[in-house]
Formats: C-alpha cells, structure tokens, sequence
C-alpha cells in the first residue's frame, strides 16, 4: 500500500468518510466475484432471467461473511441462508396478493430481522442483509408456488456460495489481522518519515508540528486498536498477532518522545547523528514491514540491522536516541518473535479475553428496538412512494433506507451522503460500461471484475463499495433483464431511499439524557495525567505504563472524533469547539512530554505523582459537573520540567472551556457509543 493511500487516510480518519486501505480483499473478491458470476452465467445460458436470484443470494452469502473463525462465519452465512430463503418466500407472495399485503408483510418482517443487532455485528448484518432480501422479493410477486421456485433458486445460490467459500476456496482466517498489523507497521514508517521531512523545513512552525504529532498519533493509535480488536476475534494461534502488536506500541512509544522532543527544541536534529540515525531507523522499519508483508521474514538479517542501529543509538545521549534504542530493541524482538515464535520479555497491555458463549435469548437493547420500528416504518413508507410514483426498480430504493438507516442518528447522515454520492458516481460508470461494451458476452465478462472489487472494497470504504455495487447490478439486470434507463433508476432510486433514511432516523429519538460532553473531556483528562503520573511515580516501568499509555491515546482519539462530528453537525458555535481543541492539544503535549521522560532514567517521586492524581480528580470531576465560571488553579512555582510546563498548559485550556462552556449540551448514549466505533471495521451493504 502506497504513501499516498495512508497520507490520505490519515486526512479523513477523523471524519465519517474515512478509509482503511489495509482491509482491501483481493482474495475475498476473487472468491465472491466466481460465486456470482457462475451463477450469472448459468442464468444466461438458460435465458432464465428468475435465475438471477441465484447470483443474488450468492452475492449477498458473501456479504454476510463475517471473517474470522469458521464457525462465527458458517453460522452468520448459513443463518442468513435460512432466513433470507424464508423472506425471499413470504414476501413474493404477499407482493402477489397485493401491494397493500405486501407493505403489511414487510413490516413484520423487516422489524424481526433487525432485531438481530441483539447478538452482535455479525448478527446484524445477517439481519439487515435478509430485511434487503425481503424488499427485493416483493419486485417479483406471483403465487405460492412461484414464490417457492423463486425462494429455492435463492436457497440454492446461497448453498452454493457457501460451499464456494467454506469447503473449496478457503482464505486464512488471520488474513484481516495480518493485514491490519502490516498496516501499523507501514503507518510507523509514515510517522518517521514525516518527521525527518519536518525537521528538515526551515520553516516548519509550531502549528506544523502540532498537526504532525496529532495526526499521526491519531492514526497511528487507531490503527493499532484495530488491529487489537481483530486478533481478539481469533479463535487460535492469535498470541503471536497480539505480541507483534505489542512491539509495534512500543516502537509507537519512542517515535511519540522523538516526535515531542523534535517540537519541543528550538534547533533542527543533528544531522550527523539525530538525523543519521532516524534514517537509519525507518530503513529498520521498512525492512521489518517488508518482511511481514511478504511473509517471508529474514529474521537473522533483521536482528542484525537491529542490534547495529542500537548500538549508534546508545552512543547518543538524547531523547532522539534513547527513543531509536526502544525502537530498534523492539524490532529485534519482532526478529525473534518471527524466529522463535516468541519475543522476550513483552509486557501485553492487557486486553478483554473472549467472553463466555453467547445466550440464545438475550434482552432486547432499547437502542435495537428504536432501530426496527425506524427500519420498518422507514422501509413500508419508502414502498409506498416508489408504488405512488411508479418507479421502475423501485426495490433500489427500499433496500437503500434499509442498509443507510443506522442505529444512532449522528451515522446515518454520513451514511446518507456516501450512499447517494457512490450511487451517481457508480451510475455514471455503469452508463459508460454499458455504452462501450456492445455485447453481451463482453458485458458478462466484466461482471466478474466489477464484482470483485465490489467485496474487496466493502470494508475499505462505503462510497468506494457503492461505487462497484451500482455498476455490479446495473450490468447483472441489463444482461438478464434488460431495459431502458437502469443506470438513472438505480440513481434515483438510491437518492430516494436515501432520503427516506435519513427522515425516519429522527423517529423514537430518545430524551436528552446520557453523557456530557465534558465527561468524554473529563475520561481524556483523567487518562492523560493518570499516564503522567505513573512515569513520574514508577520511574518508567514498561510493565505499569503501556496500558496507561494506551488508554490515554485511545480517549484523546475518542474526544477529538467527538469534536470533529459536531463541527459537521454545525454545532461550532454552541458547543465551543475551539476551546476544546485547546484542551486536546494540551493532552497531546503532556502525553508526548511524559513518554519521552519515561525513556529517562530518574529517581521516582511518589509525592509529586499523588499531587498529580489530586489535580487530575479536580478537573474532571469540574468537567463532568460542567461548572461554569470556577477557575481552576495551576500548580504552583516554576515548572521543574516538560510534564509541568505541559500540565500548566492542560489546566489553563480546561479552565478556559469550563468557563464558556453551557452545561445544557449533553451528547446522548448512544452518540458517545459511536464516538470511538469506526463503521468501517465490518461489512455494510
């Protein structure tokens, strides 16, 4: 994966829009892409347009795989098989009595099934995939016994891409994890060689490095986390993933002192040895993530690199080369990790086992029963227009405000807008496929790519997946069904259903209760100086701080999301967002300060520390109250150090956002649930 993809990543992780382009699956495509197209070839071969269904169930089976263990991925497809076979039948034959049994059919049905949020993502997007099947069939009403040839050719492209993809064309269930942990790797050499390239502007300003250290911790973070939260999800052989994601927060850790020391000092890296050995360093790097992206580790060539840059290192007495010494140390335990299956002495920052097996009947969440009366209500008024207007392909439009409907308002506008932009744009390529390729022989050819990038783009980013999923079904119905004016309806229609969507998510909203935004500040606050203190008060044991160092970066991320998305809910002015800005990059500074006071050695102060938990219960405690008016009051006497002059800066930016800040805004459960959740880490129609 190139520079650029993770440059422009990085950009738009802090919006609703963002990419990971390290989840592109190019062998998850060519596996969907054959379910599809054989089915699609059998159905023109028999000239039977009803076939189609086939291609579609095979379609959607792969969407509803899940990734990861078999059984969590048989058990998500096959479920969604059953189901969507049952829908697919009732609702053909409602829509054959009438249009007024149908909409009274899809009510129920679309209710049920989005239920499934109860047991999970996997759950949820087996539901909503059998709500999409269940508006789709009622375009094609006929009598029980149609309805049950059509509800069998879907049963039997589902088995088959089931087949396809659980007994013949079997992918590594490790391949998303290794992915994610091969982007962290690429995202720690995007990091050093930005900030050699900083370091070497002239005129590099304080607001350049701020945005370096912000952006890339930012994204650096998030995608560790990601990589974290996937290996969880294995079932075996995930200690190996878990301990390289480990070496990677450490070498996370020095590159955050490297980065804070090089802001920090009025004078450029030497280059003879600061500058000689950061080089040196990213080429470590590059080879290590060479390496893991080829699988084919030469280990004893990457230890040998490591221990020769370790030894440059400790011949300069900086932060910038303490911090090259961690790194490198860690990259020759990556070496031995690699060699041995084990790397010595790596300190797990802790994190959730796997829980125990899931309940067959749980209590359905508030929040899930809001989301079906939406998605029902949403999905029948939606059918009623398309009849009103008699629209051609109007099963476009109900399946659009089913799969843009979110369960929590602040995702579905976002949701909204890459739906309607990936459908005009993915129309318009649609309209030019089908005016360059003549024939239908060409045209089924180029189903089979279309569909591949369909799948492997789908946990990348929405409007890319729109973009292929809108050509992939204008081309399957020009070649099986064939008529005027495809590509537009499926346009049209998708902007409708949209907008639907977007109308229904204002029903049942809940009160204004919940969680105040100055709680999300307050966790930020509490994490950041609670972070501080241990390296103050433990003398910098790597045992005691990666967690704290990681829940800090992890709640600094989630407030700094949280105030990006109310910029875009045009809350600029009410909720006084510069002020929090100010607050956040104070954490950002005393974060790198205390990380790069932890590669020192010094004598612990226990007072000192305990002082500083006091400071930190006092703001938080004043955040989550939201007081208005109550200054704070700093430390006292001159700054002994960088963690002082940092605290001093935190104190001042709380003071001044709880003196502006009204203690009427609140964000409510939900929102503050979605604030660090990233939509893009799992499949969405």
């Amino acid at each position: 994966m190139g520079t650029l993809a993770y440059r422009l990543s990085r950009r738009l992780e802090l919006y609703p829009f963002a990419a990971t382009p390290e989840q592109i699956g190019v062998l998850e495509g060519l596996r969907a892409a054959t379910a599809v197209a054989a089915m699609v070839l059998i159905a023109y071969w028999l000239q039977w347009p009803r076939f189609s269904w086939a291609a579609f169930g095979a379609f959607w089976v792969c969407l509803a795989d899940p990734g990861g263990p078999t059984r969590l991925r048989f058990s998500a497809m096959a479920g969604f098989a059953a189901a969507g076979t049952i829908a697919a039948f009732i609702s053909s034959v409602a829509a054959g009595i009438s249009p007024v049994v149908a909409g009274a059919a899809l009510l129920p049905l679309v209710f049920i099934a989005s239920l499934s949020g109860t047991y999970g993502a996997a759950a949820a997007q087996s539901g909503m995939l059998i709500c999409v099947v269940a508006v789709v069939a009622v375009e094609f009403p006929g009598s029980p016994a149609t309805g049950l040839e059509l509800a069998a050719i879907f049963g039997l492209g589902c088995v088959w891409a089931l087949v396809l993809c659980i007994g013949i064309w079997r992918i590594h269930p490790h391949a998303p994890a290794r992915r994610a942990i091969i982007s962290v790797f690429a995202r720690l050499d995007d990091m050093t060689a930005d900030l050699l390239v900083l370091d070497q502007r002239s005129i590099a300003t304080s607001v350049d490095w701020k945005t370096f250290n912000a952006e890339h911790r930012r994204s650096v973070r998030a995608a560790i986390e990601r990589a974290r939260s996937l290996v969880n999800g294995l079932e075996n052989g995930s200690d190996r993933y878990r301990q390289e994601i480990e070496l990677a927060d450490r070498i996370f850790a020095s590159l955050i002192a490297a980065g804070h020391c090089a802001e920090d000092r009025s004078r450029p890296l030497d280059e003879k040895t600061e500058r000689r050995l950061l080089h040196q360093l990213l080429l470590l790097q590059t080879e290590a993530r060479d390496q893991a992206a080829h699988r084919a580790s030469k280990t004893a060539l990457l230890s040998k690199k490591a221990v020769a840059v370790q030894h440059k290192a400790h011949d300069i007495d900086s932060v910038i080369g303490r911090a090259a010494y961690v790194a490198a140390k860690a990259l020759e335990d990556l070496a031995a990790l690699w060699s041995n299956g084990s790397a010595p002495a790596i300190a797990e920052s802790g994190s959730p086992g796997r829980g125990a097996a899931a309940r067959l009947i749980r209590p359905i969440p508030a929040n899930v029963l809001r989301h079906a009366a939406r998605t029902s209500i949403g999905v029948v008024t939606a059918y009623a227009i398309t009849i009103r207007l008699d629209l051609s392909f109007s099963y476009w439009a109900t399946m659009a405000t089913v799969v843009v409907l979110q369960p929590f308002a602040a995702t579905t506008w976002p949701r909204t807008v890459e739906r309607m932009a990936g459908s005009v744009a993915g129309g318009f390529l649609a309209a030019a496929l089908m005016a360059i390729l003549t024939t239908k022989l060409v045209l089924l050819a180029v189903i089979f790519p279309v569909a591949a990038a369909t799948i492997a783009f789908r946990f990348v980013n929405y409007t890319l997946f729109v973009l292929f999923l809108t050509p992939l079904f204008v081309l399957v119905t020009e070649l099986l069904q064939p008529g005027t004016g495809i590509a537009s309806a499926r346009a049209i229609n998708n902007i409708i259903g949209s907008l639907v969507a977007l109308g229904a998510s204002f029903l049942f909203r809940p009160a204004q209760q919940g969680q105040k935004i100055g709680d999300v500040l307050a966790d930020a606050v509490t994490a950041n100086l609670a972070f501080a203190a241990a390296v103050i008060a433990s003398g910098g044991a790597p045992s005691t701080l990666e967690g704290l160092r990681q829940r800090a970066g992890v709640t600094s991320n989630a407030a700094e999301a949280l105030r990006h998305r109310m910029i875009l809910e045009g809350r600029r002015r009410r909720a006084r967002l510069s002020e929090m800005a100010d607050l956040l990059q104070a954490l950002r500074a005393l974060a790198g300060a205390a990380t790069a006071m932890s590669l020192t050695a010094r004598n612990p102060d226990e007072t000192r520390a305990a002082d500083l938990g006091v400071l930190a219960e006092t703001l938080s405690n004043r955040l989550r109250q939201s007081h208005t008016g109550i200054p704070v009051t700093e430390t006292a006497g001159e700054p002994r150090d960088e963690i002082d002059r940092a605290l001093h800066a935190v104190t001042g930016a709380a003071t001044a956002y709880m003196n502006v800040f009204p203690p009427a805004n609140l964000v409510r459960d939900e929102e503050r649930r979605t604030m660090v959740a990233t939509e893009r880490g799992r499949a969405s129609y």
